[in-house]
């Protein structure tokens, strides 16, 4: 363990986090203690009598943090400190500051990180289309890929359309659906709403809803299949329950009746820098043995929002509650598939079953190798699932009508 801990801070991925801060940190197992001092945009592994901060754990936990493939639970230093699994000592606001170093460097002691190659090239057609709303006017930026039954997908809290990239290169979905995401007013390359000032935005479900029906009315769709995650995954069960006939069906990914958990002051905080940590609060949903190239994609995607933007819509997805339209679902509502990544903690399998429970019309299936962005982090694993749950919400459809 320790000498994979002290090769991996010579790893390049440390290294190209390691500038601009300076810090020193301790790693402590059973019996063990190593030190990391980062400065001039290097990280050495050599002790100081004075660290920052210091992080304690059983070598077990050491063992799942590092291992290539850990079981879900055991592969996030995020979720084990906030579990009080792993042990802060000395400042926790400069481990919070620091937690991406901790984080790649657990990242870089893997011994056989899974990789992936450039996929069929990107043929999205990209177009602005102005929606208005209560939210606002804005200029929707639209993707659309391949043609067929269109599904209109939604991504993560503060998160864009570059979400479903992997899903148009990397599977051959795009052959027998059409793809057609949107960014919210705010989000990625949509503008923000006309006349409201910077970290103004913010979101209900209900207008969540707004904005998916408005779209459908801007492209004409006849009645798409919604697919969305987290965030994205409440909006289409809420978008289903209060608009029966205008939708084929849902698939929700990673979706619970409500969600607790997810807030922190540093999502719109000033005592560090949101651009770092938003992206570590987030990579740790994701399973380690998922392709390094989309994993780090995600991260970017979430060291790249405005300010404000993913608290807001983490407020938003915080006050989802399934009872505020249950009793609209009924038997004869679209069907909704709900799919569930194991290695999701903030919204773990058991937590979607029970929204699935309490939906009439629905189904459920466990995705055991992924995560919280299942769509993102593996797409052509995410397939495998999306591809069987769009059979079912739609034979379920051609029965309605």
């Amino acid at each position: 363990m320790l000498d994979r801990l002290r090769d991996a801070a010579k790893a390049d991925s440390v290294a190209v986090l390691a500038g601009g801060t300076s810090v020193a940190f301790e790693l402590a197992g059973d019996g063990w203690t190593a030190g990391f001092t980062v400065a001039d945009g290097t990280m050495a592994p050599a002790g100081t009598p004075h660290p920052d901060f210091r992080l304690s754990a059983a070598d077990a936990v050491w063992e799942g943090l590092t291992a290539d493939r850990p079981p879900a639970g055991a592969h996030s230093i995020v979720h084990l400190v906030r579990a009080g699994t792993v042990e802060v000592h000395g400042s926790r606001l400069e481990y919070e500051r620091h937690v991406h170093l901790v984080r790649a460097l657990l990242d870089a002691a893997r011994e056989h990180p899974n990789r992936a190659e450039p996929g069929r090239s990107l043929q999205a057609r990209g177009s602005y289309n102005r929606v208005t709303t209560s939210l606002g006017t804005s200029d929707i930026y639209i993707e659309r890929a391949g043609t067929g039954t269109p599904l209109l997908a939604f991504a993560t809290a503060g998160s864009d359309t570059t979400q479903w990239h992997g899903l148009m290169t990397h599977t051959d979905l795009t052959d027998r659906f059409e793809l057609i995401t949107a960014d919210l007013p705010w989000h990625g390359r949509s503008s923000p709403a006309w006349g409201g000032p910077v970290g103004s935005y913010r979101l209900t479900p209900e207008t969540y809803t707004e904005c998916i029906v408005a779209i459908c009315d801007e492209l004409a769709l006849d009645r798409p299949v919604l697919v969305g995650v987290s965030m994205g995954g409440a909006a289409v069960v809420h978008a289903v329950a209060t608009n029966p006939d205008r939708f084929a069906g849902a698939v929700a990914c990673q979706a619970g009746p409500s969600v607790q958990a997810r807030a922190s002051e540093h999502l719109r905080g000033t005592q560090l820098n949101p651009s770092l940590f938003i992206p570590e609060w987030t990579y740790g949903l994701m399973n380690p043995a998922s392709p390094e190239e989309f994993k780090q994609r995600v991260w970017w995607g979430y060291s790249s929002g405005g300010f404000g933007l993913y608290a807001a819509d983490i407020a938003s997805y915080l006050s989802w509650d399934l009872r505020t339209v249950e009793d609209l679902l009924t038997p004869d509502s679209p069907h909704i598939a709900v799919l569930s990544g194991a290695f999701d903690t903030s919204v773990p399998p058991e937590k979607s079953r029970v929204l699935v429970e309490r939906i009439p019309n629905s189904s459920f299936k466990v995705m055991p190798e992924l995560g919280h962005f299942p769509h993102a982090e593996n797409p052509a694993a995410f397939a495998r699932y999306l591809e069987p749950a769009l059979e079912r919400v739609l034979e379920t459809s051609s029965a309605r009508h």
